[in-house]
């Protein structure tokens, strides 16, 4: 599994247009964007208040060093980790159902 899959499959399952991976290891914030909007969530913020919001709508834990990689060891962005993507695509597998 790699972060490019993640986005893919979330992406399809949603049925938005796949954004692809963006530079370096960063998420695209248009696959965030599009999640919210098919969910009916607010699309408003960065990426880590939307993953936030995707992944409590779910009821499910959010945890912020996967959404936030600014307090891991590689010192990133506010990109969203591996882990991350993983619980989203958990998230959108229980509001789709």
């Amino acid at each position: 599994m790699s972060k490019e899959s993640e986005i893919t499959a979330i992406a399809n399952m949603v049925g938005i247009p796949d954004p692809g991976l963006g530079v370096g290891s960063s998420v695209p914030k248009a696959l965030f964007d599009g999640v919210c909007a098919e969910l009916g969530l607010d699309p408003s913020g960065t990426m880590p208040e939307q993953a936030q919001r995707i992944v409590t709508a779910a009821n499910l834990p959010y945890r912020s060093d996967y959404f936030d990689s600014r307090g891991t060891p590689s010192m990133g962005g506010s990109t969203v980790t591996l882990q991350g993507l993983q619980a989203i695509k958990a998230a959108v597998q229980i509001l789709l159902n």
